[in-house]
């Protein structure tokens, strides 16, 4: 069974105090190249966006936030631009079947929103996530990821949850 590796939203405008920890994280991770393939999203803000209509939020409408983060953006290969929380569309869903993928996992930026919704989503799908909390943040702060994860625990199985950093070694209890 096929797997990648999801990163999501990892952008200029979503670092912040809480989330800079997970860049040199997901930069190793990336370096030991252990996914066939890796898919990256990026968020991109409209000026007739539900964020805008309803949460007042004017972020990433600027390319300057919309950039991927400069330290991982040579691995960005494949890039999936969204506007909405989820990416799970079906650009993504063709391009996970065209793979052959059946098994995700999933790291980035924001946990409680975009991680979280992408993943319970590729669960609907019938494509088994796995949410690398290690490798995930909230702009929000640890009390948002840690409410997220605990959701996802529930919402996807607690299973499916990878607490522990990933390598070339553990990673294959996940992939049986």
């Amino acid at each position: 069974m096929k797997s990648c590796l999801f990163i999501i939203d990892i952008q200029n405008g979503f670092i912040t105090q809480n989330t800079i920890h997970i860049l040199p994280r997901v930069k190793f991770l990336l370096e030991q190249n252990i996914f066939e393939y890796v898919i990256f999203t990026r968020f991109i803000n409209t000026p007739n966006s539900p964020y805008v209509k309803y949460l007042n939020w004017h972020e990433f409408i600027s390319p300057i936030e919309q950039k991927i983060v400069g330290e991982i953006e040579p691995f960005a290969q494949i890039i999936v631009d969204k506007t909405i929380y989820t990416a799970c569309n079906q650009e993504t869903l063709d391009l996970l079947n065209q793979m052959k993928i059946q098994k995700v996992f999933i790291c980035g930026i924001d946990t409680d929103s975009c991680v979280l919704k992408t993943a319970i989503d590729f669960f609907e799908k019938n494509i088994n996530p796995y949410v690398l909390e290690y490798y995930s943040a909230s702009t929000g702060g640890d009390k948002l990821h840690q409410a997220a994860i605990l959701v996802l625990s529930q919402m996807i199985g607690i299973n499916n949850i990878v607490t522990e950093p990933l390598d070339r070694n553990n990673i294959n209890k996940y992939l049986m």
